[in-house]
């Protein structure tokens, strides 16, 4: 399985925002996915190293405030989903 569709696999399980519990197609999310797993490939790059739990939670909140347009209060109520992503991603 690649990054991407791990990534994809994670976004539709959190159902961060419960758009596919309202009947949304199962790619709502592909496009933060692709986001996502671009960040984590240049992080990775810039360090030549793997990226932390820290960093990728960091960074799917950046892709999650720019795509939905949330505020900061917003984004930290739906830490424990992105944690529980980056926790996935970087074992």
């Amino acid at each position: 399985m690649t990054r991407l569709d791990l990534i994809n696999e994670l976004l539709r399980y959190e159902d961060i925002e419960g758009l596919l519990s309202m009947g949304a197609p199962d790619d709502e999310y592909e496009s933060e996915a692709e986001m996502i797993a671009d960040r984590v490939g240049e992080a990775e790059g810039k360090t030549n190293d793997k990226i932390t739990r820290e960093g990728v939670e960091n960074i799917v909140a950046t892709v999650w405030k720019e795509m939905f347009g949330l505020s900061d209060e917003h984004i930290r109520r739906r830490k424990e989903a992105f944690a529980a992503i980056a926790a996935r991603l970087v074992p």
